[in-house]
């Protein structure tokens, strides 16, 4: 246990707040198969997200993801959420661009689209 939140201090850290400015505000995520979410992150701990376009219009959930600083513009996202679903992405904000893959029981979905922001 003392390893595991070590780790996270760890990732916390390298996403201070001040490092992911650009990383905050409000977003749509437009994926190439059709899906579209918006997405809020408000600051390093938590972030919140909602279908609104897609199979899974409607769907929402409010998560405390591990994230980091890759490079400049460039994050890295993890949660599972309440149903037991994984999700991890790469936001890179140079290109506006998203990749994201989701873990749900035995399926495995990859997922690429583009980011636009809209606050």
């Amino acid at each position: 246990m003392i390893q595991f939140s070590f780790i996270n201090l760890l990732l916390l850290a390298s996403f201070s707040t001040a490092q992911a400015a650009d990383y905050l505000g409000q977003f749509l995520y437009k994926y190439d198969s059709g899906s579209i979410y918006r997405v809020k992150v408000n600051d390093a701990r938590s972030m919140s997200w909602v279908c609104i376009e897609g199979s899974e219009k409607g769907a929402n959930g409010i998560e405390k993801p591990e994230r980091f600083k890759v490079a400049e513009k460039i994050y890295f996202a993890s949660w599972v959420e309440k149903t037991g679903i994984s999700v991890s992405q790469v936001i890179n904000l140079k290109t506006m661009k998203v990749y994201s893959t989701i873990i749900d029981g035995k399926e495995r979905y990859v997922l690429a689209g583009k980011v636009i922001r809209e606050k």
